[in-house]
């Protein structure tokens, strides 16, 4: 039995090539992250507090595209005055698609190449060029000696949007000195980037003991500073092209294996071992830490300078995210983009609701989402989610896309507005995440919202019974059982005393009971029963004789 143990570990370690093989397969990482590795790229940018004496703010944003045709969202709305210097690695032409602020000075550096899409922002917005070519760094040399200092530097690729939030800066120097950082990180901008096809590949596997994990950097990937986080202790092999700089943050014990200089708790780490890009890391790594299992295993191929890894624990992983059936959303913000809904109540979309229009809550409601062509480019609408918000309460409205064939069709949506019944309120907000879209490409969402005015219609039924539950049933024969002892006692108590029963009809009022417990419904109740005047055949002799001449008089009905 040991030798057949031997034999299937020493055919396991044979079998697993450098990508992982049949003990890691590997496979693409969607925007880079999952639930046990995240990579995040760290280009190269700064953040002062520099202001001219005019009071604009000098911002820089290097742009980096990969589709033809680009095309940019920038709000600069909350910004009252700025310089603004764009620049591209490419000669491709981007249209940008701007807010309103007449009081933007825009640069572009030789090459790059920009187009408003609002005619209107076209002729008050004045772009002009920048004298330089060269290097980021020499950029902003050029633009500390043009305005006196330079705000901020930010480096993005394939953006969808960029705005200004209007933030100023922290008391930093106004020396913009270009370090690799993490752009969601600065408040002063609001970067929204396409997810682009996986440059990460990685795979993971659970065993007992200590984790192994294999980072490995190719040498055509122009990656030169990696920083890894790592949560737990654990053993790591790292392998880079040969001017690769890695920094390890941990307080945990870490056995390290790298061809690289690693910065281990501020202690530099000279290279261990000799990893060419053709190695079988995991083999190395199975001959270095006498071991023949790994936890995971990752390759990195984002073309940016720098990035940051971090690396779960089984503990920390998660797989599911929880659903919620009321969604928070902010409030839309102001845009420049001409997008409105308008309301209908039939399919036809030819009667349109205006703002006094009642909308009854037991009837479908439609709905016609368009956006203006604006220039000599046109759009499609794509609408990813709809939601109606009533008072504080917000819930998911599920809509159907109803077709049309005419050229330049808004979209049409159809909602039913009955499973929102008990919304508060009758002044309902509809509102809608619309994105504009060209060819294949969709941009930066946006909101579009109209209000209503509901009509909860309700026709009371004509014989309206309650619908009791075994409970209420087995409750109303108890209660009557008591009721029974209670008046039979009652009588005894009238004949003892004065010689004479109480008059109560013992029968029709149990068979109003029956009746009440059998249907689970007071309708039984509406209609008086006749009392007999005649005793049955099966009735006992004794009872009749106790209870003496009641059988044969009729008597008044308590109730």
């Amino acid at each position: 039995m040991r030798n057949i143990t031997q034999l299937l570990a020493l055919l396991l370690y044979f079998t697993t090539t450098s990508d992982g093989g049949a003990v890691c397969n590997l496979t693409d990482v969607p925007a880079n992250e999952n639930h046990w590795i995240t990579v995040q790229e760290t280009p190269l940018g700064c953040w002062t507090d520099f202001i001219r004496e005019d009071g604009d703010e000098v911002h820089i944003i290097s742009l980096s595209f990969s589709q033809e045709d680009p095309m940019l969202i920038l709000n600069v709305s909350l910004v009252k005055s700025s310089v603004l210097i764009l620049t591209s690695s490419g000669s491709q032409a981007i249209t940008v698609l701007i807010s309103d602020n007449p009081t933007l000075h825009i640069y572009v550096t030789n090459g790059t190449s920009i187009r408003f899409f609002q005619p209107t922002i076209r002729e008050a917005v004045q772009t002009r060029t920048a004298q330089f070519t060269g290097v980021d760094s020499e950029l902003v040399k050029w633009a500390r000696k043009e305005f006196g200092g330079v705000t901020s530097f930010t480096s993005t690729r394939d953006p969808k949007s960029i705005a200004l939030t209007g933030t100023k800066g922290r008391g930093l120097a106004s020396h913009c000195d270009l370090q690799p950082e993490v752009p969601s990180e600065k408040l002063f901008i609001d970067l929204e980037e396409r997810v682009s096809s996986s440059h990460l590949k990685s795979c993971h596997t659970t065993h007992p003991g200590e984790e192994l994990h294999i980072i490995k950097i190719p040498d055509d990937v122009i990656i030169r500073q990696v920083s890894v986080n790592l949560p737990s202790a654990c053993k790591i092999v790292l392998r880079g092209p040969p001017d690769t700089e890695w920094k390890i943050h941990t307080d945990q014990d870490v056995k390290l294996m790298s061809n690289n200089v690693v910065m281990l708790k501020n202690f530099k780490v000279s290279p261990r071992r000799n990893l060419s890009d053709h190695d079988d890391l995991i083999q190395e790594a199975f001959s270095y830490f006498s071991t023949t299992s790994i936890s995971s295993y990752t390759v990195i191929h984002l073309s940016v300078a720098a990035v940051q890894v971090w690396i779960k624990t089984n503990s920390t992983s998660t797989d599911v995210e929880p659903m919620e059936e009321e969604l928070s959303t902010s409030s839309p913000g102001s845009s420049s983009v001409p997008i409105e809904m308008q309301l209908f109540s039939s399919p036809d979309y030819r009667s349109p609701l205006d703002d006094s229009s009642k909308v009854e809550i037991d009837k479908r409601l439609y709905a016609e989402i368009s956006s203006q062509q604006l220039g000599e480019i046109s759009f499609s609408l794509s609408v990813s989610r709809c939601w109606v918000r009533s008072v504080t309460v917000v819930k998911i409205m599920p809509f159907k896309e109803d077709p049309c064939s005419l050229p330049g069709c808004p979209k049409r949506l159809s909602f039913s507005l009955e499973p929102l019944q008990d919304l508060p309120s009758s002044s309902w907000d509809l509102e809608c995440a619309v994105s504009l879209c060209k060819d294949k490409h969709c941009f930066n969402e946006m909101q579009v919202k109209r209000n209503m005015q509901v009509i909860r219609s309700h026709t009371p039924s004509p014989n309206q019974c309650f619908d009791f539950g075994l409970s209420a049933v087995l409750g109303i024969a108890f209660g009557g059982f008591l009721i029974g002892v209670l008046l039979t006692g009652a009588l005894w108590f009238i004949k003892i005393r004065t010689g004479h029963p109480g008059g109560l009809d013992m029968r029709s009022t149990a068979a109003e009971l029956s009746v009440l417990s059998l249907s689970g419904c007071l309708c039984g109740l509406t209609k008086r029963q006749p009392v007999s005047t005649h005793p049955s055949a099966s009735e006992n002799s004794s009872a009749n004789a106790s209870i003496g001449s009641t059988q044969s008089t009729p008597t008044s009905s308590m109730a």
